[in-house]
């Protein structure tokens, strides 16, 4: 997954002319729960484990071989029983070697109970973020570009909203200056690998859920690539409306971009409401490019 940090840049919102005018009016945004976004993918497409139980055990033998052959001591957990399998691997090692047949029919009851533990911690994560986690997250989406032509067809309203441009500011610490871009995949990725699992089983490295379940927030079917969105979300919402409503900085609203086919009244209104809520941001009209698909944008 990305762990970049936008630096000080701008990114565009896509509007359509309603809420153009509500957010100039009201110098807010609302950050949106994922359940009312239009891909129920989305963070939505359920957590799932990459691997298959089957040919599981082997793997997990195989591993504390190569933990009880290491020259270093391996930072396990004495205390669990898979911890303290690896300790009496390395223990037997040096004098009797590594039988593995011996070792899966050793660990076979040890096994049976792991089953039901990797089937117990899928439905707890899964439980978690479905009921305590999605319903309480808020997200804000934003693009890289202003000039999309599919996004101003689907978000601003067939060209007749606007893009409103929003700057990062790593300075004023703004919540886009936390933003992170999409991973885009042909499909949902793992909520941890078979490696990851047996790493932590094992005690080389353990599984951090915060981590995981912040990661999941950040992507998306590659359907969406065209996108090229970046976003910030929170958890732990609690206003009880499906959105909550974040107040703009003067710093942070520096133009707005009104669509090729804007209605002259919405560009009338909207451009004195900008006047009086953002002084400073600069205002420009889309006109179609006659010699290719695309837009240029005249100031205004």
């Amino acid at each position: 997954m990305h762990n970049t940090s936008p630096g000080k840049r701008p990114f565009y919102k896509y509007l359509t002319p309603d809420t153009t005018l509500a957010i100039l009016e009201t110098q807010s945004v609302r950050y949106s729960s994922p359940l009312s976004f239009n891909d129920p993918f989305d963070i939505q497409a359920g957590l799932h484990f990459e691997f298959e139980l089957t040919g599981l055990h082997e793997k997990i033998i195989d591993r504390i071989q190569a933990l009880a052959a290491s020259p270093s001591a391996p930072n396990v957990d004495s205390n669990d029983v898979w911890g303290q399998i690896v300790l009496k691997a390395r223990e037997y090692y040096p004098t009797h070697g590594f039988n593995k047949k011996h070792w899966i029919e050793l660990t076979t009851h040890s096994f049976a109970v792991l089953n039901k533990i990797i089937a117990v911690t899928q439905e707890q994560y899964q439980a978690q973020w479905r009921e305590k986690l999605l319903p309480s997250i808020r997200v804000f989406c934003v693009s890289e570009e202003r000039d999309n032509l599919l996004m101003w067809s689907h978000y601003a309203k067939d060209h007749t909203g606007a893009v409103l441009e929003l700057w990062s500011l790593p300075e004023e610490d703004n919540l886009l200056s936390i933003a992170r871009p999409i991973d885009y995949s042909a499909n949902p990725f793992p909520f941890f690998t078979e490696t990851e699992w047996i790493d932590d089983l094992t005690g080389i490295k353990k599984l951090d859920s915060n981590a995981l379940f912040q990661n999941y927030a950040y992507a998306k079917s590659d359907l969406w690539k065209y996108e090229n969105e970046w976003r910030v979300w929170y958890p732990d919402s609690t206003s009880g409306e499906p959105f909550d409503t974040v107040p703009l900085r003067q710093s942070e609203v520096s133009s707005i971009y009104f669509g090729c086919k804007a209605n002259a009244d919405f560009i009338r209104k909207a451009v004195a409401q900008c006047r009086s809520s953002f002084p400073n941001a600069k205002v420009f009209q889309a006109h179609k490019l006659s010699k290719n698909y695309g837009l240029e944008f005249a100031e205004i």
